[in-house]
């Protein structure tokens, strides 16, 4: 038997904080419970470096005792007589995974992929020796063990994914840490161990459909996943195979034009339609492996093009408008929208086919008002975010602490928004509260009925239209809540968009730039 009892013990609990979902776990206790297995190491014998952390130094109490163990698990690999299991060849290759992982990339010493990700990473020649080193076993192990370049870049990719969701989704709430467990699960299966054998050149088969309310950082998410892409590693030029940017393609499907979002997206041929003078490449041709395309406001797609996309997903083909000869899509689809779709399916708006392709896997962003309700904390580390965001990179701290200072002191006084305000426009909302403390001084929500949490519902007889009306007679509305008001107001009288826009005399997506969702929900409720 190749492990002993406290061996055995040790690799489960260093598969559990391996390979567990990071977004999710106490790493910590994860830790220390894999350093109290005594497994009877002399743990100074690899003569390795520390670990660049002095905070952290746990792990490099961890990383020792992985690189002993694997020592010697190869002394009785050589003098066994008989072949190790199949599960036994597993736990050694997670021992080295684990020791090639946090000694080399923990804490980013190794890989910088900032900027455009191929700069030259000096340390792969350390890192191939020390593969080489813990393969020199007379037994075979995965392919996956032999290929140094491949678990560099799956490695980088697991530090790159961790730093990445953890800096683009701020806050500590239960619905902030579910989200970014979320979003790792749409990059990295469930069983991990399958991503670098198998699932590595698969996952993007499966399309992700990002749900939630207007400003809840949809896009985010979506640029989340797409920079946390699988890149090869070039082993002999010792850089990775493309640059870290330019890996997601937006797409905002009511930001364009009805009849020319079929050309964005799938592409023409010369003369396929009046004005197409020549050939064009469309967003999903464009589309490399690994690369995504990010259909934000799949809700407002038409229905011809709904098939077309349902066919592409399917078959993953598709057709250059005006050409009858099939092109491959090899790239990742993550579609986003605030609509209802069950509701939009049963009025026969949108495909049920389609939703069921779309939903294989679905992440849902949480509202600012339930992230603050769990972790109130959470609204300062936000303002003083966006106001970095509003003074630029050139602001010193002091001038950010101002600007933070003043938002807090203005959200929190009970006579302007309170604690207890909804931000019915979630975090966009709270992006314009701030340019508008910074260029005012003060903020006031858009129309009076965009009230706080805590206020009393409006009576029947005071409807947010009679609200609206008493604004107008008194003169206290600028254009655009005016516009943005009316525009809501007739599509809360529409079956549709297109009616409204129809009704107005202006295209659609026109319309839907002043369509405010509360207002429509506040309107219709009365």
């Amino acid at each position: 038997m190749l492990f002993q009892p406290a061996e055995r013990a040790f690799v489960l609990a260093l598969g559990k904080f391996q390979f567990s979902n990071p977004m999710l776990s106490d790493r910590m206790a994860e830790l220390r419970a894999l350093l109290e297995i005594d497994l009877g190491l002399n743990e100074q014998a690899a003569q390795r470096p520390p670990i660049l952390n002095p905070q952290r130094p746990e792990l490099d109490v961890a990383v020792r005792r992985m690189e002993a163990l694997l020592a010697r698990l190869q002394n009785r690999l050589r003098q066994a007589t008989e072949d190790p299991t199949v599960e036994e060849l597993r736990w050694y290759g997670d021992i080295m995974t684990g020791a090639l992982y946090f000694r080399f990339f923990c804490d980013s010493q190794v890989v910088d992929q900032a900027g455009d990700g191929t700069r030259r990473v000096k340390a792969f020649r350390e890192f191939a020796q020390q593969c080489r080193l813990w393969n020199q076993v007379p037994v075979t192990l995965e392919p996956f063990f032999m290929d140094a370049a491949h678990i560099f870049a799956v490695a980088s990719q697991l530090r790159r994914a961790f730093v990445l969701i953890s800096t683009i989704i701020l806050g500590n709430s239960q619905p902030i840490k579910k989200l970014r467990a979320a979003i790792w699960n749409s990059i990295f299966p469930h069983e991990l161990r399958l991503y670098g054998t198998l699932l590595f050149q698969r996952m993007h088969d499966v399309t992700t459909l990002i749900l939630g309310p207007s400003g809840t950082g949809k896009e985010l998410v979506a640029t989340a996943i797409g920079l946390s892409r699988y890149i090869p590693f070039d082993a002999q030029r010792q850089t990775f195979a493309e640059p870290l940017a330019g890996g997601i393609h937006p797409i905002n499907l009511s930001a364009m034009p009805r009849e020319l979002i079929e050309s964005e997206m799938f592409g023409h041929c010369a003369g396929a339609f009046t004005g197409a003078l020549r050939e064009r490449k469309g967003w999903f041709e464009q589309c490399r492996f690994g690369h995504t395309v990010f259909l934000d406001e799949i809700g407002e797609l038409d229905e011809t093009v709904q098939v077309k996309l349902l066919r592409l997903l399917q078959s993953r083909e598709f057709f250059r408008v005006g050409e009858t000869d099939p092109r491959q899509f090899q790239g990742k689809i993550i579609a986003a929208t605030n609509r209802d779709l069950a509701q939009e399916i049963r009025q026969g708006k949108f495909r049920e086919d389609l939703f069921y392709r779309l939903c294989s896997d679905i992440i849902r962003t949480p509202s600012l008002r339930s992230q603050l309700d769990d972790a109130p904390d959470d609204l300062p580390h936000l303002v003083r975010w966006v106001a970095t965001r509003c003074l630029g990179e050139q602001a010193q701290p002091n001038h950010v602490d101002w600007l933070s200072d003043l938002s807090i002191r203005w959200i929190n006084h009970s006579g302007h928004l309170g604690p207890t305000y909804a931000w019915p426009g979630n975090f966009r909302e709270l992006e314009q509260c701030v340019r508008n403390i910074m260029v005012r001084g003060e903020y006031h929500p858009p129309l009076s009925f965009a009230s706080p949490l805590a206020s009393p519902p409006v009576a029947p007889s005071h409807t947010a239209l009679e609200t609206f009306l008493s604004q107008v007679r008194s003169g206290s509305l600028n254009y655009d809540e005016l516009l943005n008001f009316y525009c809501s107001f007739i599509f809360s009288l529409s079956p549709h968009l297109t009616a409204a826009a129809s009704r107005l005399g202006k295209h659609r997506s026109t319309v839907k730039q002043h369509i405010v969702p509360e207002y429509v929900e506040r309107l219709k409720s009365k």
